[in-house]
């Protein structure tokens, strides 16, 4: 590999701060082969003939994610014994499903930044960004036929059917102040909770897992993903731009009822309701600290972290039957990393 393409083909580095206590960093030095392969598998699947659609789809896949969901399916496939390199393969294909989503959704939402950098629709425009996300779609298909494992491609498919109603089922919600609390489960568990279950299905399935070790692992991926979504609505209202990469209040600029709302329309003042009707029209600086007032009064922010170390614990309550290991227990720590964090 050339020297010039050595920073996409490195694990990229997971900023510390006093929240995150480095959690992702020993899982990183735990996966460090992987991660490397898991970045030049995906270096040579972005590259396209046609210049733009490499140019735009590294931006995004280089503007400092984590890794999350192949990270999850490595250590859920390394966990229950799979060595082999169809986890590096599907790593890479996981990141793409999530990497076409984050476009997606950053055109449907008018997304400025992503992950700290301008978003691709904001340097670009929405049209390139939509097609550049169809093409890693696309590549993930072409990926999973030239694997040619059945039970992996219903998984796969199965998430991204999912994860798109669940975007859907988002827009047609946003600033509905009656959207009840199942409906907003209903769409984390669609947009966020699905794809990291689908991570930890398809590491178990390359193991060769047996049904009950497979739905255990499944169920570990969506208590996960509902965990991290409850702690992102939470870390909106919370977070310092530099560190979550992304605006403060943006959710609620774009008009999404999340979790820490809905607890405090349930209880607050017909006055108080109509501050957070208004910030969902027009979320402006003072109409966000507006907001952010009657949260803190019903203690709606720390109710929702609240629930997300509940998840946490379920989630912890799925890897009983998992084999003691070092990547077991670095899935604990990832479990850890969710409510700890601080973007």
């Amino acid at each position: 590999m050339s020297s010039n393409n050595k920073s996409l083909a490195t694990p990229l580095p997971v900023q510390n701060d006093e929240g995150d206590h480095g959690a992702l960093d020993e899982v990183a030095t735990l996966l460090h082969q992987d991660l490397i392969e898991v970045e030049e598998e995906i270096e040579r699947r972005l590259i396209s003939s046609v210049p733009s659609v490499t140019q735009i789809a590294k931006h995004i896949v280089m503007s400092g994610g984590k890794r999350i969901r192949p990270i999850l399916l490595l250590l859920a496939a390394r966990a229950l014994g799979y060595t082999g390199p169809r986890a590096i393969f599907y790593g890479a294909a996981i990141e793409f499903i999530h990497t076409a989503t984050l476009l997606h959704d950053d055109v449907i939402d008018n997304a400025q930044l992503r992950r700290g950098r301008p978003s691709c629709n904001s340097i670009w425009d929405n049209k390139m960004s939509v097609l550049v996300g169809d093409f890693l779609y696309c590549q993930v298909s072409s990926m999973i036929a030239e694997d040619g494992d059945l039970r992996v491609l219903k998984c796969v498919t199965d998430a991204t059917a999912t994860t798109t109603e669940g975007e859907v089922f988002e827009v047609t919600k946003s600033r509905d102040l009656k959207l009840s609390e199942q409906e907003y489960y209903k769409i984390i568990e669609f947009k966020t909770g699905m794809l990291m279950s689908c991570a930890t299905q398809v590491g178990a399935i390359l193991a060769g897992a047996k049904p009950e070790m497979e739905n255990s692992l499944c169920d570990f991926g969506m208590h996960l993903g509902i965990a991290f979504q409850l702690a992102d609505d939470v870390l909106d209202y919370t977070s310092v731009e530099a560190e979550f990469g992304k605006e403060t209040g943006v959710d609620l600029k774009e008009g999404k009822i999340t979790l820490p709302l809905l607890h405090a329309l349930e209880r607050c003042t017909p006055e108080e309701r109509e501050v957070i009707r208004l910030a969902t029209i027009s979320a402006s600086s003072n109409n966000f600290r507006r907001v952010l007032e009657v949260l803190k009064k019903y203690g709606s922010l720390n109710y929702s972290m609240e629930l997300a170390k509940a998840r946490v614990a379920q989630t912890q309550d799925s890897l009983k039957a998992v084999p003691d290991s070092p990547y077991r227990e670095a899935l604990f720590k990832i479990t850890e990393y969710v409510t700890q964090r601080r973007r």
